[in-house]
């Protein structure tokens, strides 16, 4: 075992009761590994990049996702209880959801199928691509080293298709047995788990798009004391509160008052009879928009009426007006919009997780490491970004912020902090290849040190 700093192996030692010992000792192998390597993340890179490629055994690190026996749920918990540790106690907590599709090809694979995907599509050319489906919850932070909040992945769910492909040979998508269940009802689960583990008196938000904006979902947040913000349809149909005064006639009772005008026709309003706000919107910048609040009723016919803080927003008079929502409504119209708008910090996870962890980059076939390998790549957006926390306060220091003659940034990125996790790590795998007696040049030495920790 390498000698690394406490800071390192104590984030690392927070998830040892999932594991026997000895299983452990190879995932802390295979961690140190993924932190180390550039490029693919197949167990055979990160045992390259280990020097382990004479090792006869190699079989027991793939047998770490492919058939150990511990769960993900709890690691996501451990996880989670630690990240909401960042977070006030007086403060909301905020949980980002939102679905992204993983490219795979495969006819063994098990959930493949043909979704949308957002990367190769825009709003005139809808691409369907093939792979896994997953719905990924990270709780959005904001950082004491960065300007801006980032969305720190915990949990992600596999969420498999309603019918296989008609080219796949998986058994268990040939003989499935269990239910097909829809987004909405996995987020719907989600809520009962977050209100869980975080406990009976935090408060917590979450934050969905347009497809997250259903009764379902309203109802199980409802249930659970959990906040949803999310979009809402310009045509949605809106009613006020049913008066106290009223005197109820025979017959059913009422469950809502009077019609409310629908917000397709409130965008048509001059711009002068709009209110004037500033927020903080995408990329940390102060923007100013025009606004349109208002508390009533969503309601439609079979459904129970939900009681929501509608805002709608109007960039400038040219634009497409955009209609938000939050059950809460001790949120202002500024909270709302600065919610929604945390919500392209987890699309920047996604990318950041693709270019410097190696997503879809691994090629894992048994059904068990197929389930594990993504939601463990994911976690560690956050574990690493836990270490990069604990290393600058072991060390009393800020992180620096990696520069070059044709990039130059002066805001700290997920790449600073993975260099600045590897850095401790490849100086002790350095040592331990060459032995600490050997004489370097100071120079060879840091310039080799650049080359391995630069992200």
């Amino acid at each position: 075992m390498l000698d690394l700093p406490p800071s390192i192996l104590n984030v690392l030692a927070l998830f040892s009761p999932l594991f026997s010992r000895p299983v452990y000792q190879n995932v802390v192998q295979l961690f140190l590994g993924h932190i180390l390597c550039k490029g693919r993340r197949t167990i055979a890179d990160l045992l390259r990049c280990l020097h382990l490629n004479n090792c006869k055994n190699f079989s027991k690190f793939h047998w770490v996702l492919s058939g150990a026996k511990w769960n993900g749920l709890k690691g996501a918990k451990i996880l989670f209880s630690h990240l909401i540790k960042l977070i006030p106690i007086d403060n909301e907590i905020f949980v980002i959801i939102d679905s992204t599709l993983e490219r795979r090809k495969g006819t063994k694979i098990q959930g493949l199928q043909r979704q949308r995907d957002a990367v190769l599509s825009s709003k005139s050319n809808k691409v369907l691509s093939i792979g896994l489906h997953w719905l990924v919850c990270a709780v959005n932070i904001k950082l004491p080293f960065i300007h801006n909040h980032w969305a720190l992945p915990f949990l992600t769910i596999l969420m498999p298709p309603k019918r296989p492909l008609t080219s796949s040979k998986n058994h268990k998508d040939l003989h499935k047995k269990s239910k097909y269940k829809t987004s909405i009802a996995w987020a719907s689960q989600v809520t009962s788990i977050l209100r869980l583990w975080a406990g009976t008196f935090r408060k917590i938000t979450i934050v969905g798009d347009s497809a997250f904006s259903c009764f379902d979902l309203l109802y199980a947040c409802l249930k659970q004391r959990v906040n949803l913000i999310s979009r809402l349809r310009l045509d949605a149909r809106l009613y006020d509160f049913i008066p106290e005064n009223i005197t109820e006639k025979r017959g059913r009772k009422r469950v809502v008052g009077q019609v409310l005008p629908k917000l397709s026709s409130l965008a048509k309003k001059d711009i002068k009879e709009w209110q004037k706000v500033k927020v903080r919107w995408y990329g940390g910048q102060f923007k100013e928009l025009y606004i349109q609040t208002g508390k009533c009723l969503w309601y439609y016919i079979g459904f129970r009426p939900v009681p929501i803080n509608w805002v709608l927003i109007l960039e400038s008079s040219q634009a497409t007006p955009v209609a938000l929502f939050s059950t809460d409504f001790n949120h202002s119209p500024e909270q709302i919009i600065e919610g929604f708008v945390r919500r392209w910090t987890l699309e920047v996870t996604f990318e950041e997780a693709r270019r410097h962890l190696g997503m879809e980059t691994q090629r894992q076939w048994s059904d068990k490491a197929i389930e594990r390998t993504t939601p463990v790549i994911l976690a560690s957006f956050s574990i690493i970004t836990l270490m990069g926390l604990g290393l600058s306060k072991a060390k009393d220091e800020n992180i620096s912020v990696q520069q070059t003659s044709w990039y130059k940034k002066d805001h700290l990125t997920f790449s600073d902090i993975l260099a600045y996790v590897r850095e401790p790590v490849a100086r002790e795998k350095l040592k331990s290849l060459v032995g600490k007696k050997a004489k370097w040049r100071k120079t060879n030495l840091e310039n080799l040190i650049y080359e391995m920790i630069a992200a």
